[in-house]
């Protein structure tokens, strides 16, 4: 399990990989190459076999899996329910990031107490990218982008745990909110994840209350593994509008590392 800075990663994880280990990663360093899954397996564990390719190509016999952005994680599970249902066209997100998001040594108390920093170096072209990548296709031995746009504000805010996305969404086909409700409390893990130790049970939970989900009552829901929607109302500019928690350092983190190594051990990946 790699949680390196970027810069350390792109050149030790490369040779843990070449030495034949299995990487699962958190570091940011090989999410772009296109032989690299950015897991999330409830929605994408078929992107894990893309794996030879990337062997293929690289020339080692270990691998290189990662997480996406932690910000990225609850929104693109949310997306790709419905996606599936009923198509993605352009989607615009307002994130209220943790601190814990933002490591060791983190934001200074004088620059984050009584404010919010509408500025997170990188973190808006990760959170417009890593969902078109996780909810693409392997073509020809490479991950292909998904056919939609996202545009992204990402913000600080002060709480300790838990990342809130404010999503607005066009469709291919129009949805009424309770029919996005439905589809997304119907959701289901992926077959090859479902009944892994760290799967969620359930992967979105649909808060129906006017002031939920919240950071503070909502982030350790399935502990800490499901992606909390609420908010689900219409949207006079696109067609639908909601809120999103997730919890950025179990799901979007930590935890997320060890359902991608429970799954590519499943898939025969890692090996005992």
């Amino acid at each position: 399990f790699s949680g390196l800075p970027a810069d350390i990663a792109r050149e030790v994880e490369l040779l843990f990989a070449s030495a034949g280990t299995a990487v699962c990663s958190n570091a940011s360093a090989y999410r772009r190459d296109p032989t690299v899954p950015i897991l999330l397996p409830e929605i994408n564990a078929g992107h894990a076999h893309v794996i030879p390719a990337q062997r293929a190509l690289h020339g080692w016999d270990g691998l290189i899996a990662t997480n996406p952005n932690c910000t990225s994680t609850g929104m693109t599970i949310a997306l790709k329910a419905l996606k599936d249902a009923f198509g993605l066209r352009r989607v615009f997100a307002v994130s209220m990031q943790a601190l814990s998001g933002a490591g060791y040594p983190g934001v200074p108390s004088m620059d984050i107490t009584d404010n919010v920093i509408p500025y997170i170096s990188g973190e808006e072209e990760k959170v417009e990218w890593e969902p078109r990548k996780i909810l693409g296709q392997i073509i020809g031995g490479q991950i292909e982008l998904a056919d939609f746009i996202i545009s992204a504000h990402t913000n600080r805010v002060a709480v300790t745990d838990g990342h809130t996305v404010c999503l607005t969404i066009e469709f291919e086909h129009r949805a009424t909110p309770a029919q996005v409700e439905e589809c997304l409390a119907a959701f289901q893990a992926d077959e090859l994840a479902r009944d892994l130790p760290s799967a969620p049970h359930p992967p979105i939970l649909v808060r129906h209350e006017e002031n939920r989900p919240q950071p503070r009552l909502d982030r350790m829901t399935g502990q800490g593994m499901t992606t909390v929607v609420g908010r689900v109302r219409s949207d006079s500019l696109f067609d639908i509008r909601m809120v999103v928690l997730s919890h950025n350092t179990i799901r979007g983190a930590a935890g997320g590392s060890i359902y991608n190594a429970e799954l590519l051990f499943r898939l025969g990946y890692i090996r005992e």
